[in-house]
């Protein structure tokens, strides 16, 4: 990804040329937006972009990420936004795939011999027609959002109880603030690895059904284990946020921009990254998201293989690889 004017204020979120290394490209659900044309040319463009040639890796949503844009209680509401979701991934024709389902079925690919888990776009596309025409979720849509309910809070709930306990020694323990800030300072660095393994052993036994020896094995090897870090780096530094009120993040820790700035989804879209791990970018809307991922790959050494664009960045800045040039005599719509 690079541009004419790295900088200048047409970017919301690049800040330098970026080179993504792996064509597979993660769209998040957020790129949808309903009743903003602007945004919906951007995001036709870009896709025009990426399907100009056959060759240019495959184009990836989640099931956990499509849960989430259904998740609005009026019925209407979701089959709107369900069209709008299958006019885009019908630009790419053969080359979609659906990550999931199933909680953590990621890292159980990630760590088995079969490649990722995955449903092809007709499968899909089968049940979004189905649902469009019934009105509502039916079949393998009803049953995503529903088994991501479930997963969405168990999750909250585990996270909730571990930031409570952390927030309280914060506040108690000197030692854990003293801690707590040479991790933070550490965060660009491989000891990343080491605050994030209790998150990485989790998955690693519970998910990919593994004995404790195999985290040595994601520890040596980082670069084969692209969603199970991806997840486990992003929850700690959502552990890191959450920790922090907002006095205490003013005071001592703003320079660190929106990586250390909670949100109430950063959980979430830890999950939503880390389905993709393996791929070279993520396309979303979601800043303090981009800042995160690319944070991380841009560690010493890089902690992530993820490289975060918003769809006005990616539709300004592309450039095809291999040599390709980009026709930048035209317009670009939306912008």
């Amino acid at each position: 990804m690079t541009g004419q004017a790295i900088g200048v204020k047409q970017f919301e979120k690049l800040e330098k040329t970026r080179y993504v290394l792996n064509a597979d490209v993660l769209f998040d659900s957020n790129v949808i937006r309903a009743n903003d044309p602007a945004a919906e040319q951007r995001l036709l463009a870009l896709s025009a972009l990426l399907v100009e040639k056959p060759d240019r890796g495959h184009i990836w949503f989640s099931l956990t990420s499509l849960a989430e844009l259904l998740g609005p209680d009026d019925a209407s509401k979701r089959v709107e936004l369900l069209k709008r979701f299958q006019n885009l991934y019908r630009q790419f024709g053969d080359r979609v795939r659906f990550f999931g389902p199933g909680p953590f079925s990621f890292v159980v690919a990630e760590w088995g011999d079969k490649g990722p888990m995955y449903s092809p776009a007709n499968a899909v596309d089968d049940d979004v027609c189905a649902s469009i025409a019934a009105g509502d979720l039916v079949g393998s849509l009803r049953l995503a959002r529903q088994s991501w309910e479930i997963e969405r809070a168990r999750l909250w709930q585990v996270h909730a109880d571990k930031v409570k306990r952390y927030r309280a020694a914060y506040e108690s323990d000197q030692v854990f603030r003293d801690e707590f800030k040479r991790n933070v300072e550490l965060l660009g660095t491989a000891n990343a690895l080491e605050q994030c393994d209790d998150i990485a052993r989790s998955l690693i036994i519970d998910h990919a059904k593994r004995s404790e020896s195999a985290l040595g094995e994601a520890k040596a090897n980082p670069q084969n284990y692209p969603c199970t870090w991806t997840y486990s780096l992003l929850v700690r530094i959502a552990d890191y946020s959450a920790t922090l009120k907002k006095s205490e993040w003013k005071a001592k820790y703003s320079r660190y921009g929106r990586l250390l700035k909670s949100d109430e989804n950063d959980y979430v879209d830890a999950y939503i990254a880390a389905t993709g791990g393996g791929c070279g970018m993520i396309i979303t809307n979601d800043g303090g998201l981009v800042d995160k991922v690319n944070f991380l790959h841009d560690a010493e050494p890089s902690l992530v293989r993820l490289q975060g664009f918003t769809v006005r960045d990616a539709v300004i800045a592309y450039n095809p690889p291999n040599g390709d040039k980009r026709d930048r005599s035209k317009p670009i719509p939306g912008v």
